[in-house]
């Protein structure tokens, strides 16, 4: 039931989308990360994961102490900003997260060449939260940063989806989230009340699902 569910979300996108999906407590998104990757697959997406400081490593292991496969996130490619360990198949690794315009032009350089080659691309960012904790927010970071998200709306040979923790951005960069879901066409917020798993869309280019409202 919890996949039908899911799947009837990703259904809902268009490609040239950047959704933002918002995990508002705790618990982790493994399971998410899976059906999504899983629903791509199925509907002919080559499937890339920007991994931000082993992000992925750590959904992975969670996934298999959890009791599930962890299989479908063994050969997905990757591009890997910082970090040190190794998840699934690297395609670039940029280690240096000192210089913003540095890290954003390799990334460019990478991801264009990329989708050019493999479209249509479903392109997953797993921990953005932490660029915005191991960078200073300055104005010209904040800038290079949506001036990179924005670029790649409406482009239709690729979809982009972004994981992103908010109870891990502190009040002072609170106001980073909100620029977030400007650039983003779709936002889906997930939230757990007790056994319930409630998931929100409050923002969607599609008026079909926008303020839709499931539980699970």
């Amino acid at each position: 039931m919890l996949g039908d569910i899911i799947n009837g979300l990703w259904e809902a996108l268009k490609p040239g989308e950047v959704v933002l999906i918002e995990r508002t407590d705790s618990k982790d998104q493994y399971l998410g990360l899976q059906h999504l990757i899983s629903w791509g697959l199925s509907r002919g997406y080559t499937i890339l994961v920007i991994d931000v400081v082993d992000s992925l490593h750590l959904l992975r292991a969670k996934t298999r102490l959890a009791g599930f496969d962890d299989g479908i996130l063994e050969g997905v490619n990757v591009i890997k900003i910082g970090g040190k360990i190794k998840a699934g198949n690297i395609i670039d690794w940029i280690s240096d997260l000192s210089e913003p315009i540095i890290l954003v032009g390799k990334f460019r350089e990478a991801y264009d060449r990329f989708i050019e080659e493999n479209a249509p691309v479903l392109t997953i960012v797993l921990g953005i939260e932490k660029l915005f904790t191991t960078s200073e927010v300055v104005p010209k970071n904040v800038h290079l940063l949506l001036s990179l998200l924005s670029q790649y709306v409406g482009n239709e040979n690729r979809m982009g989806v972004q994981f992103i923790k908010t109870s891990l951005l502190d009040e002072r960069r609170r106001f980073l989230l909100a620029l977030l879901e400007d650039v983003a066409t779709t936002v889906i917020r997930v939230s757990s009340h007790g056994r319930v798993t409630e998931f929100k869309v409050v923002k969607s280019i599609n008026k079909d699902v926008e303020e839709t409202c499931l539980k699970v």
